[in-house]
């Protein structure tokens, strides 16, 4: 019995100790000031489309009293919303601790596909197939697609697999290095410009691109390395089932 009474005495000790401490390291918060913004830059590597001195200054521009001031009045959320209205920013974490340090952890978007419509200064699309506009400190080596383009607000399903047929591209292994450019004519067929050789390859409509890249890559496995590259002038790959070459 006597034991009984001695674990509740200490769990009552222990509970009293406990509230004690929150309330004070509660007190103590409410006096942390902000004495330093720390920004984390993700995949710097391939995006340099923000800087962190850029970021630095959305947050400081976002309304509120920061450095210097308590901790407990600065709102992360705002922070967070007005880092993301940015267009080349994906995703904001705004995070702060007892130490007086405000943490701005942001992901940048990733730019895919550069598209260039006649007489348009053109735009990117990102990973996601959100548009971004062009950028005056950085430009990404990557697909160009250029021509007669069906507009983004346009008719949504030829966009969209263009938009998967150029992701196709970018991502593949193969393709990546292969193709440098798409071309797309006023009937709305497909030219695939090449990195390595001088021939123009003629893809026609988007139907079947899936079994026309395969049949193109079996022609550069098994046909341009006993042929060479530079033996044709044109690979029609219009007519799903064949490849079509024409000599020089």
């Amino acid at each position: 019995m006597l034991r009984k009474i001695g674990n509740i005495i200490i769990w009552l000790m222990l509970g009293a100790w406990f509230l004690f401490i929150s309330s004070t390291i509660s007190e103590k918060a409410e006096d942390i000031l902000c004495n330093r913004i720390e920004v984390v830059m993700q995949d710097t590597v391939n995006n340099l489309f923000v800087t962190p001195t850029q970021v630095r200054e959305l947050v400081l521009s976002a309304g509120q009293q920061i450095q210097g001031y308590p901790m407990e009045q600065i709102n992360t959320r705002v922070l967070e919303e007005r880092l993301e209205k940015n267009p080349y920013i994906r995703n904001a974490e705004v995070c702060k601790d007892i130490s007086g340090r405000l943490e701005v952890r942001v992901e940048q978007r990733e730019a895919l596909l550069r598209f260039m419509p006649g007489g348009i200064e053109g735009f990117y699309l990102d990973t996601w197939g959100k548009v971004l506009p062009l950028s005056d400190q950085f430009t990404p080596l990557i697909l160009l697609v250029t021509g007669k383009l069906p507009s983004v607000g346009g008719e949504a399903s030829s966009f969209e697999e263009l938009f998967r047929f150029g992701s196709y591209l970018s991502r593949s292994e193969f393709w990546k290095d292969q193709v440098v450019q798409v071309y797309v004519d006023g009937n709305q067929e497909y030219e695939l410009i090449p990195r390595v050789g001088a021939h123009q390859i003629l893809l026609g409509s988007l139907d079947n691109w899936e079994r026309k890249l395969r049949n193109l890559e079996l022609l550069y496995d098994q046909g341009f390395s006993v042929h060479g590259w530079n033996n044709y002038r044109t690979i029609n790959l219009k007519y799903t089932n064949q490849v079509i070459c024409t000599k020089r």
